[in-house]
């Protein structure tokens, strides 16, 4: 369904077209249900949903017409918008009732469709109304893509580690001898060297595998809250027919 064949506003876009977007979980998606008139007839399905992106709000549906109820709202085209507001929306059964239906003569596009204001006078039906709007909070959901960075750094720790190590070291011994033992026949300078062993440490570093980390994702549901002031309208009755109450009383109904 294209954008220029319905002739929409610059706000309103049908729903197919809005990539990502879907209807709230819990409210009801009538693509797909059947539309009948206000005499209970059957004139055709809902194709897609008329979306305001401005307030993230269906205003309107469109309905493909069945070749057999032409006559019911013969606007000339395969398809006719009905507004959400004229509609009942009947979950258990999923049927929605139109409560009025455009003419050939009425115009066939959201961005023209014909309202009657406030204080207007609707001729075909010989009434005076005057309506009365809130406004409502709906939230809808898109995904957004975002990323986590896992990777790994080196940091230089100082350790200290006890070890033992082995050293030979001489031993001296003074011992007498006996009486009478002859000595050389000089007296002279002299040395002995002894050879000794000491453990040396060596000390060296090598890479060991200690842990790995294994990354995937999964997806968790988590509760959130959506706050707004909506606002809405009341209606003022003045009621000037009754005199004996004295001044004029202004109330909402």
């Amino acid at each position: 369904m294209a954008r220029t064949h319905l002739n929409l506003g610059e706000n309103l876009t049908p729903l197919s077209e809005l990539h990502g977007f879907t209807i709230e979980k819990g409210d009801p998606d009538p693509r797909g249900w059947t539309v009948k008139s206000p005499q209970g007839q059957r004139i055709g399905e809902v194709e897609d949903l008329i979306v305001d992106k401005t307030l993230m709000k269906v205003r309107y549906l469109v309905v493909e017409r069945d070749d057999t109820a032409r006559g019911a709202a013969d606007t000339g085209d395969d398809q006719i918008v009905l507004s959400i507001n004229e509609v009942d929306i009947r979950d258990g059964s999923h049927e929605v009732m139109a409560r009025t239906l455009p003419g050939r003569d009425d115009v066939q596009s959201p961005a023209t469709a014909r309202t009657i204001e406030p204080g207007r006078t609707d001729v075909e039906r010989g009434q005076t109304r005057l309506t009365r709007s809130e406004e409502e909070l709906n939230v809808g959901k898109r995904d957004v893509t975002r990323e986590v960075t896992i990777g790994k750094h080196v940091e230089t720790e100082h350790v200290s580690q006890p070890v033992t190590r082995r050293r030979e070291e001489p031993v001296i011994e003074r011992r007498p001898v006996e009486a009478g033992a002859r000595a050389d026949a000089s007296i002279s300078e002299d040395e002995v060297r002894i050879p000794l062993k000491d453990e040396e440490l060596v000390v060296d570093k090598r890479p060991v595998v200690k842990e790995e980390l294994v990354v995937g994702k999964r997806t968790v549901e988590e509760r959130d809250s959506v706050e707004a002031d909506l606002r809405k309208e009341e209606f003022d009755i003045d009621r000037t027919d009754t005199p004996e109450r004295g001044a004029p009383r202004r109330g909402n109904r």
